[in-house]
């Protein structure tokens, strides 16, 4: 769910002329500032200080400024879109063209139409290596076949979970504020599962528990969700009974701002509040929504998975979380080349491979994430998906479900195309696809 703040407007500024354009890195899912340092606080104080070097022309201190903002986020590609900016106003295309092998290494893209002229005449054989791989990293990759196609284009749709016992899936809709459900025999038509009859405000993460046979839901409120002017917000997390659709129990804690993704296993509730640097867990259905790490140095919270005896967590804007489930102790798990910036859909398959949807840089796509033998480091990144058709257009892969080798992918969901002053845009919102895919 990083749509939600303001890191997805900035992660999205390609064009950068300077920067000058980038402060928004410094923001954090709070209203306030940090009170303590953190790596976002002093990735902020750097790109100041690189803003304010590269008025003055001081090119080597901006630069310098920026490859330590990237040691304290490995891989954002605005901070190596800022370095290539540097490069460019110094006159230095032996740097631009290091910057450029960076940004094809961490799998992202970058359009250098326009650029050949003086990288070529640098190195030529230099720079068309990277235009390959930059194109290559753009090329589609992997398959996936419709699992279902939704008419629904007002609804705003963010996750998907699959029961394998009926085969129905079941659909969290932000815009409706209700839980959608499709039978197997009529895939592309949705009947009402819950809605705002039930409490609900928007839904966001979606689970279905083979164990306890619940639909799990968390519910809250963002600035597309549509709400009475005399109605309250809040945000909770929700467990109704999948046989008959009524809703069991609601799950609330005092200083929640926004609940939002969650991974359940043996009737255990882990949940990510994507406003505020908390992760709750709920111990079973009869239990109380507990606290159980807060950590200034969370930004964005999203997708959680249990892998390697520990909980995961991505954070938009950082990278993939560690918590030790034993002292809870939080710790950024060290990438590879692979950029691990921008992921949003995130769980775990039966033999501890990480599954993410990244949609907050070029290209969109799933990756499968496989950690070092100590779970702390990324041994190795596989696509599994990228540059399917479903996936075009100005919409992002968000939620996905994993259940006997397959995943289900929200493939294009359409929030940029819902402003939040709640304007209607120009282009027609489009038709929800599901994307069903095999586990490598």
């Amino acid at each position: 769910m990083g749509k939600f703040i303001s890191i997805r407007n900035f992660l999205a500024a390609t064009g950068l002329a300077a920067l000058v354009t980038l402060p928004a890195l410094a923001q954090t899912s709070a209203d306030a500032g940090p009170a303590t340092p953190t790596p976002q606080s002093i990735a902020m104080e750097l790109f100041a200080g690189a803003n304010t070097a590269l008025r003055s022309d001081d090119y080597e201190s901006a630069r310098r400024m920026l490859e330590s903002a990237l040691d304290l986020k490995p891989g954002h590609p605005a901070i190596l879109r800022g370095l290539y900016r540097v490069a460019e106003q110094a006159e230095r295309p032996e740097d631009a063209l290091d910057v450029l092998e960076r940004i094809a290494a961490a799998g992202l893209y970058y359009d250098t139409t326009g650029e050949a002229d003086w990288l070529a005449s640098a190195d030529s054989e230099r720079f068309a290596a990277i235009t390959r791989q930059l194109d290559a990293n753009l090329a589609p990759a992997g398959q996936a076949e419709r699992a279902a196609r939704i008419e629904r284009p007002d609804a705003l749709i963010e996750g998907v979970a699959v029961d394998i016992e009926t085969d129905r899936i079941f659909l969290s809709s932000v815009a409706g504020r209700e839980i959608l459900m499709l039978e197997p025999f009529a895939p592309n038509t949705p009947e009402v599962f819950a809605d705002r009859e039930d409490g609900l405000w928007s839904v966001f993460g979606i689970a279905v528990d083979d164990r306890s046979r619940m639909v799990w839901a968390t519910s809250g409120v963002v600035p597309q969700t549509p709400m009475a002017a005399d109605e309250d917000s809040g945000t909770a997390l929700f467990a109704f009974d999948m046989t008959t659709g009524d809703l069991y129990r609601r799950y609330e804690i005092e200083g929640a701002e926004r609940l939002g993704d969650f991974v359940v296993r043996d009737g255990i509730v882990y949940v990510s509040d994507s406003a505020a640097p908390r992760i709750y867990v709920l111990d079973s259905l009869s239990g109380q929504l507990e606290l159980l790490v807060e950590d200034p140095r969370f930004v964005s919270l999203q997708g959680l998975a249990l892998a390697h005896g520990a909980l995961y967590v991505a954070d938009y804007a950082m990278g993939i979380w560690r918590i030790d489930l034993g002292d809870h102790s939080a710790s950024l798990v060290r990438p590879g080349d692979e950029s691990l910036i921008g992921i949003d859909g995130f769980l775990n398959t039966r033999d501890g491979r990480l599954i993410a949807v990244r949609n907050g840089v070029s290209p969109h796509q799933v990756m499968a994430i496989d950690l070092d033998a100590t779970g702390r480091a990324v041994a190795n990144v596989d696509v599994i998906l990228r540059g399917h058709r479903d996936m075009a257009g100005d919409t992002e892969p968000t939620l996905i479900d994993l259940a006997d080798g397959r995943g289900w992918l929200v493939a294009n969901a359409a929030w940029p195309l819902f402003p939040e002053d709640g304007s209607v845009p120009d282009d027609p919102r489009p038709a929800t696809v599901i994307l069903q895919f095999q586990l490598p």
